[in-house]
């Protein structure tokens, strides 16, 4: 692995307190809530000087998405090292969707955000190719656990491009289905009062209906439901990504305290 010179150190720093300002901007106003400006200003810098790091908003929300494809990836990297055969594992990545959503909102936002076509435009080939190779690594590790299946005994493939097909078809279910919970006011009024209950369920019928054994047995699936979304919350809490410091913050924090200590 290749050091990083001082200055390429400083500059990474740089734009990753810029991203650590932006996430919360994004995932409360969306694209337009986000302010060069206000970001300058936290960091006691020009604006100029964001805009060598990112020269545009679009930037950065991509700059997030990518975090958000690395947390995502690790997520599953850690749920299909949980013990079981082969349909529990490809259940544990459905349950590592859901942690990502709950523990990672912020990140999952700049997902959401990104894939819209208007966005997506404005921004530079090269982050994109890091965001779709993140993504494919996503999708390698569903394809995996596929494959262990098959060649366990567990599933039949009856066609070439069965695994793609497969992947695809829980991607949109659990995806989409996510997507849909946070974002759709209407689901309640449509008779999806547990949204998430319905996506288990839907990519249950799926698996069954594939011929994936073993078949769908609630009271197990509910246990292991339970014990994956303990260890993935566990994980989560042992590597989510730290505080960065902020100039202005840190300023803010020594005067409260210097004041405090004169009283």
């Amino acid at each position: 692995m290749m050091r990083l010179t001082p200055k390429q150190q400083q500059i990474r720093f740089r734009e990753t307190q810029i991203l650590e300002l932006a996430r919360p901007m994004i995932a409360d106003g969306g694209l337009s809530a986000l302010s060069m400006d206000a970001i300058a200003h936290e960091l006691q810098t020009a604006k100029g000087t964001i805009y060598n790091h990112f020269p545009n908003k679009e930037e950065i929300v991509l700059a997030l998405a990518v975090q958000a494809l690395d947390l995502r990836l690790s997520l599953f990297n850690r749920a299909v090292m949980i013990r079981g055969g082969s349909r529990q594992r490809i259940a544990a990545i459905g349950i590592a969707c859901e942690v990502y959503v709950d523990e990672y909102s912020e990140w999952f936002r700049a997902e959401q955000i990104i894939r819209h076509e208007t966005v997506w435009g404005k921004t530079s080939e090269k982050r994109q190719e890091i965001l779709n190779t993140c993504e494919i690594r996503c999708m390698d590790t569903v394809a995996g656990v596929i494959r262990d299946a098959v060649a366990a005994g567990d599933l039949e493939m009856s066609a070439a491009g069965a695994i793609e097909d497969i992947c695809f078809g829980l991607w949109s279910l659990v995806y989409g289905g996510l997507v849909l919970e946070a974002t759709s006011p209407s689901l309640a009024d449509v008779g999806i009062g547990d949204a998430r209950g319905a996506i288990r369920r839907n990519c249950n019928a799926l698996l069954d209906g594939l011929g994936w054994r073993p078949f769908y047995e609630p009271a197990a699936y509910a246990a292991w439901v339970e014990q994956v979304h303990e260890c993935l919350v566990t994980h989560v809490a042992s590597s989510k990504p730290g505080v960065v410091a902020l100039p202005g913050r840190a300023d803010a924090t020594a005067r409260a305290e210097k004041q405090g200590g004169r009283k």
